[in-house]
């Protein structure tokens, strides 16, 4: 298993996973041209991925959708999120829609593939798992608060990608309006990081090999701030990576033993 955060930020949001000779990505928030310059050094393009699995339908997690559309491409999401995507994007019409229940697990690629709710200001937002050669990957974002089923899906996961989207005190000074901050910080909005450490204060550091910090705001919320909040968490804090929201992607977590 190989993955990759290509971005992640209030911005955009896209990953690639490799399994075997399966190739997705998790989101498409990103532009097409991102996609392009990230698989090139890999040998890949954008019409080599097999499938793209969507969290929700806000620009920053599926703006590509409207490229990938010319290609084709299969996409999973549920139907809710299917349809306020192709309602508002007429190009994704075109996309290999593969529709799934939340809750529901399915296999693709040779992997285990699971769903969850998230709450979330979308039509059904949802969080995944993906399970392969014994490992789980969880990606955890855009979720206004932790529910009992997201903190049993980061207990399972060796690798684990939560949000930890702003920090309550630069939210409430940013030149925000009042109704984005109320949106931001209620129970259908997206994690603090208060929220999220809390959260990580709950994962067994002997079960869990990797966690990335992500959906991070760039006007709300700093790498430097989260790292002196993370100060004191204990042995768990060498397997954090704090995701930068400028572009760069995260450090590769792979196993060799999958890695192509």
């Amino acid at each position: 298993m190989f993955f990759q955060i290509i971005e992640t930020s209030s911005a955009g949001n896209c990953a690639f996973l490799r399994y075997g000779q399966s190739k997705i990505l998790i989101d498409a928030g990103v532009g097409i041209r991102k996609v392009e310059a990230y698989l090139n050094p890999l040998g890949l393009t954008p019409a080599d991925i097999d499938a793209i699995f969507i969290t929700h339908e806000h620009i920053d997690h599926c703006r590509a959708l409207k490229s990938f559309g010319r290609l084709g491409t299969r996409v999973f999401a549920n139907r809710l999120t299917c349809e306020s995507i192709t309602s508002s994007m007429p190009e994704a019409k075109s996309l290999k829609w593969s529709l799934f229940e939340d809750g529901s697990q399915f296999e693709f690629g040779g992997m285990s593939v699971s769903s969850f709710p998230t709450p979330h200001d979308s039509s059904d937002s949802v969080g995944y798992c993906f399970e392969g050669g014994g490992r789980r990957l969880v990606w955890m974002t855009d979720l206004g608060k932790v529910t009992f089923l997201a903190k049993d899906f980061a207990a399972k996961a060796q690798i684990l990608v939560l949000e930890s989207n702003y920090c309550p005190r630069m939210l409430e000074n940013s030149s925000r309006p009042y109704s984005l901050k109320s949106r931001i910080k209620g129970s259908h909005g997206h994690l603090s990081n208060t929220d999220a450490i809390n959260l990580l204060k709950t994962v067994d550091p002997a079960k869990v090999e990797k966690i990335y910090l992500a959906h991070i705001s760039r006007e709300c919320n700093s790498v430097e701030h989260i790292a002196e909040l993370l100060e004191g968490i204990g042995e768990i804090r060498p397997k954090i990576e704090i995701v930068s929201p400028f572009s760069l992607p995260s450090s590769p977590c792979a196993d060799s033993r999958l890695d192509f």
